[in-house]
């Protein structure tokens, strides 16, 4: 974020927060997944929240608008690709170069390259000794087993899982890579390492919904099974529906629903067995080879009949005489641990077994070896394991050791494990968590870091750079904190994580001098960001009386005193809506609510450039301004904007009485421009697609106004009066949620949630005739 401006960014709904002291730390904040029992409500809120951030009309299905045009945009890099012919040939740079008649410039990539974010599946090609890792930003990565130099081969490519919940496969006999994706909805594949990627035909992947399952019957022949949810209107509800591909998953066919939502697991073993299970509630079938009927097996045993909002996975293997064995798992809704069911014979007979102490992550935080019966593991927000068969179970580590410990010890939030037997017949474990990807060749004994270096794959809520040499760049992420490059170099920079959790809307109100951000519970100042630590950072926990605070409440800076910033609540009492003013005294920091209620949720608050008036923009798009004397509604809606959801505010840093307003717009435009000071607003938005405007930033000349969106980057070309993407054929296909020109570096610094910080170093600016509003 800006000096004295709003940044604007995903915000996620948390449930609760707790704290823990370590050695050397204050208060470090837990993960903000939540505790043991808490992440399947926080997911929940999670949804419910980023629903209300895309607000649309009714009937209209956001993630599909978008999903749809990703899927365009794919087939557009394909085609750039294919232009490019030989990319072992191209200088790596002039895939990153973009030149329009309206701006050129050139992106290079800032970091972190030591701090991981959210992976969600790994395949371990053994004869190459080689990694394929599923990001959550939706990326595949890629590297040597030996070297660990990660790269990513296709950034113009991204397959957006949600939730916890990614799917990668590999099919042998001619490497095939196989993901099953929720944005764009379907199944794609790549036959040359993830540099490109093609969409599978048929019917059925163009409509896939919630993503729960994909299978390969045995790697080295052509079926497939994509498990998916799409809406039954025979019933009217949501259930899960069975996909079918003999091709090596180059079409598929719709095989029609099963079951009810949640309750239904796919699973075949990895080795020695080609039967591919499906769990219908507490029933086992098996899916026959060519003609995929379903056969019935047994029934799960032990277990209470499955309701609404319970959850099931299955795993299993093939032990060293031929006997199939099966695990399934079971979360009933609201539960905090997770029910475990063994069977020894194939599934004909199951016994249960201890549950295991958290609730599953995801649909994939439960997996057993593929040979012994008794190894077993489960995550949560830890990692459990068990080598007697799930009749006790023991804890890799504590979330919190995980600081200090970063190569030996699991990060909090366990998505998934991914279970290979090396040349030397040896099991490795791979577990996916929040921070990054990891190795266990000892059944989860021990743990072993990939992701130290090279796995670039940050999801940043935002950033701020300082406007003094050597301008530190300041980051706030998804549950790996606040971070800090404070010698930054060209290039990718390596970043130090100074404290834990989530942290948004970082803003200042003396260009880097001190530093203000919010995280779910607290405001955090750091008084002194150019250097590292936890000494200078004071905090501002939220009182038991303060209501409606959201998990990043938006935070903005003071630019006439960098000692004061605005909190927009919430208020201390129900049904507030009031700006909170938060002072340092250089000890402690004090409250006071303001008088002016504004009716409902604040989305956005913005300072002039004097510093001497505000304005506040709320979720329906009413816009206010106080130019001292109080607040006052200014506009009651922008114009064909009944679902427009006011996310940042802007102000023309020359031209008085201009603003510009960016949110929501999926169902009307996504950019409002003022120029009477607030009072009327008329749309800006030709050129941009209909979708979600994170952040806006311009030029301290007002020349050059650039947007985050949800589906890239763009910038308003004045000539054409239109925005225009600025995408190069290797920039990361991304959801762009922060957006920042320094002029001290003539760069525009962009944040994506899942692929790091950007700059784009614009190159030789486009003539003016009358200046940026001419």
């Amino acid at each position: 974020m800006r000096t004295a401006t709003a940044m604007l960014v995903l915000l996620i709904v948390a449930s609760g927060f707790s704290y823990v002291a370590s050695v050397g730390q204050v208060a470090t904040p837990a993960p903000t997944e939540g505790g043991p029992g808490e992440h399947e409500d926080h997911q929940r809120l999670r949804d419910e929240w980023i629903e209300s951030l895309h607000t649309h009309a009714p009937g209209l299905d956001w993630r599909l608008q978008d999903g749809e045009f990703r899927r365009d945009q794919m087939a557009e890099k394909t085609r750039e690709l294919a232009r490019w012919g030989d990319l072992s040939a191209v200088p790596a740079n002039s895939l990153l170069q973009v030149s329009t008649r309206a701006i050129s410039g050139q992106w290079v990539e800032r970091g972190s390259g030591n701090v991981a974010g959210r992976t969600m599946a790994t395949q371990f090609d053994v004869a190459n000794n080689r990694l394929s890792v599923l990001s959550h930003g939706g990326h595949l990565w890629r590297a040597d087993r030996a070297t660990l130099n990660w790269s990513s081969p296709g950034d113009g490519f991204s397959f957006t899982p949600r939730g916890a919940n990614g799917f990668l496969e590999r099919l042998t006999g001619g490497e095939r890579l196989i993901v099953l994706a929720f944005a764009p909805s379907g199944v794609f594949y790549s036959d040359n390492g993830g540099t490109s990627w093609t969409a599978a035909t048929g019917a059925g992947p163009q409509q896939f919904g919630q993503i729960s399952g994909l299978v390969v019957r045995d790697p080295a022949n052509a079926e497939i099974y994509a498990l998916s949810t799409a809406f039954d209107g025979t019933v009217s509800a949501i259930r899960p529906r069975l996909y079918a591909s003999t091709n090596r998953g180059t079409a598929f066919t719709d095989l029609g629903f099963i079951g009810q939502y949640d309750r239904v697991a796919i699973f075949s073993p990895r080795y020695n067995s080609s039967t591919v299970f499906l769990l219908d509630g507490l029933a086992l079938k098996t899916i026959t080879p060519g003609t995929h009927a379903l056969v019935n097996v047994g029934t799960v045993t032990g277990a209470a009949a499955l309701g609404t909002g319970d959850r099931v996975s299955l795993s299993g293997g093939v032990d060293s005489i031929g006997n199939t064995f099966l695990y399934a798992f079971i979360v009933r809704n609201g539960a905090s641990t997770t029910e475990v069911y063994r069977s020894i014979n194939g599934g004909s007979t199951w016994v249960a077994r201890t549950p295991a102490p958290n609730a599953m992550f995801g649909l994939n935080s439960a997996e057993s070896s593929t040979r012994d019966p008794n190894q077993v593991y489960l995550g949560g927000i830890n990692a459990y394991r068990s080598s007697d068969g799930a009749q006790t179970w023991e804890v890799v580590n504590i979330w919190s050791t995980y600081y200090g410990n970063e190569a030996t010890n699991l990060h909090a939030d366990i998505t998934n494990f991914d279970v290979f037997v090396d040349g030397a017949n040896n099991e490795r474990v791979f577990v996916s968590t929040d921070g990054g990807t990891y190795e266990s060749t000892n059944g989860l004994l021990t743990v072993q870091n990939l992701s130290l270096a090279g796995l670039r794959n940050a999801q940043y809520y935002g950033s701020y750079t300082v406007r003094a040499s050597p301008n530190q760049i300041l980051a706030g992420s998804q549950d790996q904190g606040y971070q800090k490059a404070l010698m930054p170099g060209a290039g990718v920079n390596n970043f130090v994580q100074t404290i834990s959790g989530d942290y948004g809307y970082l803003t200042s109100g003396s260009n880097g001098g001190n530093l203000w951000m919010v995280y779910p519970g607290f405001v955090l100042l750091d008084t002194a960001p150019q250097i590292g630590g936890q000494n200078e950072l004071r905090y501002w926990y939220f009182p038991a009386s303060l209501q409606g605070w959201r998990f990043l409440t938006p935070l903005e800076a003071d630019p006439l005193n960098p000692s004061r910033s605005v909190l927009l609540g919430g208020g201390f009492g129900a049904n507030r809506f009031r700006l909170i003013t938060l002072t340092y005294n250089g000890g402690s920091i004090s409250h006071s609510e303001g008088s002016f209620d504004f009716g409902g949720t604040i989305t956005a608050m913005q300072f002039s450039p004097d510093g001497l008036t505000r304005y506040v923009i709320k979720q329906n798009g009413q816009f206010y301004r106080d130019t001292g004397s109080g607040f006052s509604l200014r506009s009651n809606a922008m114009p064909g904007g009944s679902a427009f959801g006011g996310r940042r505010i802007l102000v023309h840093p020359t031209t008085p009485g201009t603003i510009y307003v960016g949110g929501s717009g999926y169902s009307n435009p996504g950019v409002y421009r003022s120029v009477n000071n607030g009072d009327s607003f008329t749309a800006l938005s030709n050129g941009l697609p209909s979708t979600l405007v994170y952040d806006l930033a311009i030029s301290p000349d007002g020349e050059r106004l650039f947007a985050a969106t949800e589906l890239g980057p763009y910038y308003y070309d004045t000539t054409a009066a239109s925005w225009v993407p600025i995408s190069a054929v290797q920039t990361p296909a991304q959801a762009y949620w922060d957006v920042d020109y320094i002029d001290e570096l003539e760069t525009v610094r962009f944040s994506t949630y899942g692929r790091g910080i950007w700059d784009f170093v614009t190159g030789e600016p486009p003539m003016f005739r009358n200046s940026f509003e001419g």
